[in-house]
């Protein structure tokens, strides 16, 4: 769940703040049909040691983060790193063997720096046996036909931001594209095979391995900025595109799929191909909002670059309940306003666990906005058993902003999120069915990994669900669990969020979610990603583009791999 870090940003903005609630989930998985380390089929050494030579000696073998803190790998110092950095997003993910979600690492093992004594053995976890520290497309390309020529269960990981369990799975071979790193910024960019009368525009190259943070410092040199995440470390060319990709700045620009121009893709065989609407349109629609690493390994891609923005205003918000029994109150009145704020121009993140925090920003915000959009909810202000504020803040620049409110929560924690995305209808006319939901499972945890109206004049043009062009907030519950939870709580946690997500389907008349921050056991998720339709025009593409099914994921095109509870 990708909610704001209130504690830190607000506090260091001298504003009241309550603890940010942690995430949750987890699982172990099923394997596609394909050799994996367990198999007899799976290769040799020797098979290994060539294979390496050709790739210049780039293949590691892989182990979950802690396991220097266990046997056999035990190592005093090293362990020390690793348990400063247990909780650092930037080490997580410059470490092969890390997720950020700690549940996608260890599966059910007992590889964790709080479980189990350093005598006691490290197991694998969900943690790729080997990988590939590509440094080029060609490692990538030798990468990919070595796995295909071999049936190699075969999974792709950038920086290991995953809340589906894509990006790791047990006894598979891994390329890790993290250290594929380059930024070109283009004044002017047509993409390949554009007729000659094609408009240029301002336009950003960016190697797979490339991470918000650095993109957005950089862009603010260009003068320009990029639709992108709210999280600093997550990779802006991997499954956060392709899952489509909400960010700040959607209102005025669209999703990140919709901003897509251009990009390299390395295909089964391993031949590197560029797509775009023109070189091949139907593969390029999929790679936009199709989810995962179905449509191959993206090995760089080309963004709209955007005017800079004259100053970032952001809203503040904090409600508390001082009376228990006004929760319900305060959440109707918040709920409901989400819609005027979206509408506005905002774009936001809610904690709703405990009363509502929130954090809005719009990219060149007025006064006349602010009244605008947050007169319904000031409303709260008032009411019996509730105390909070409204704090307007100015920043004169996005990176200004970055330094207080781009965050990464959540590092390792085991996550596990139901979502729905909600229209105006829904937040206004059904928050009493919603509200009854959350009260009737307490120990999920609510809020909004997203609240905005997003720019839809894309929406036929990519593969993400429909819904986005009407909705205004991303709906999310959480349940999480300790390391050391024993396993009938975990799925006992599991089994009830996928009951919380069948119930939601009804309230939401099974309208859509944003895959990257669903459920990982959704159980309607052909519908709730994509929608039947555009499902349809996806498995026709993977087919045509990918016919051994090669590159499979959770809850993917193709269906190989559906993980249960």
């Amino acid at each position: 769940m990708i909610r704001p870090t209130f504690q830190t940003a607000l506090t260091a903005l001298s504003f009241s703040t309550v603890v940010q609630p942690l995430i949750s989930s987890n699982d172990l998985s099923t394997t596609p049909k394909r050799c994996t380390a367990q198999d007899s089929c799976w290769p040799s050494s020797s098979e290994w040691a060539t294979f390496n030579l050709t790739i210049g000696g780039r293949l590691i073998s892989t182990h979950p983060s802690a396991a220097v803190c266990h046997a056999p790998m035990l190592n005093p110092d090293q362990c020390t790193i690793v348990r400063q950095n247990w909780t650092n997003s930037f080490w997580r993910t410059n470490q092969p063997g890390a997720y950020s979600a700690i549940l996608w690492e260890l599966g059910n093992d007992t590889c964790s720096i709080f479980k189990g004594s350093g005598s006691q053995p490290c197991g694998q976890g969900r943690v790729a046996e080997y990988s590939v520290v590509a440094k080029d497309t060609s490692d990538v390309q030798k990468a990919v036909k070595f796995a295909n020529d071999k049936n190699l269960y075969l999974v792709i990981k950038n920086t290991g931001h995953d809340h589906l369990g894509r990006s790791s799975g047990a006894g598979a071979f891994a390329i890790w594209t993290h250290n594929l790193k380059g930024r070109v910024w283009h004044p002017s960019f047509v993409p390949q095979n554009a007729p000659k009368d094609s408009t240029p525009s301002p336009a950003v190259t960016l190697q797979a391995g490339e991470q918000w943070l650095d993109i957005y410092e950089d862009a603010q040199l260009h003068n320009v900025t990029v639709v992108g995440g709210s999280a600093r470390t997550v990779g802006a060319a991997g499954g956060y595109l392709t899952g489509g990709g909400h960010s700040p700045f959607a209102h005025f620009y669209g999703l990140a799929a919709d901003n897509l121009l251009e990009a390299n893709v390395v295909s089964p065989t391993g031949h590197l191909k560029t797509l775009n609407s023109y070189t091949n349109p139907e593969h390029f629609w999929a790679l936009r909002g199709g989810g995962g690493c179905s449509w191959g390994v993206i090995t760089n891609v080309t963004y709209n670059a955007h005017p800079l923005p004259t100053h970032i205003q952001a809203v503040a918000l904090q409600f508390n309940v001082t009376d228990p029994s006004s929760r319900r109150n305060l959440l109707r009145v918040c709920f409901q306003a989400l819609p005027d704020i979206a509408d506005a121009g905002y774009t936001g993140y809610v904690d709703a666990a405990t009363g509502f925090q929130a954090i809005f920003s719009q990219a060149n915000g007025t006064n006349e906005t602010l009244a605008a959009g947050f007169a319904s909810i000031l409303k709260a202000t008032n009411m019996t058993g509730v105390s909070g504020v409204l704090l307007p803040i100015s920043f004169p620049d996005w990176i200004t902003y970055d330094q207080y409110f781009l965050q990464d929560p959540n590092i390792a924690t085991n996550i596990l999120d139901a979502s729905r995305l909600l229209t105006a209808n829904v937040l206004k006319n059904d928050v009493d069915q919603l509200l009854d939901l959350i009260e009737r499972y307490p120990e999920l945890e609510p809020g909004f990994n997203f609240v905005g109206a997003v720019n839809p004049s894309q929406r036929n043009n990519t593969a993400v669900h429909d819904i986005w062009a009407a909705s205004r907030a991303l709906f999310s519950v959480s349940a999480n669990w300790a390391d050391e939870a024993p396993e009938s709580e975990k799925k006992a946690k599991k089994q009830k969020l996928v009951a919380f997500s069948k119930a939601l389907a009804e309230i939401t008349s099974n309208a859509g979610t944003y895959m990257n921050e669903a459920n990982p056991y959704e159980p309607y998720w052909k519908e709730a990603f994509w929608g039947v339709e555009k499902y349809e025009r996806l498995l026709k593409i993977k087919r045509e583009t990918d016919p051994k099914s090669l590159f499979v994921c959770n809850r993917c095109v193709g269906e190989e791999i559906v993980l249960e509870p």
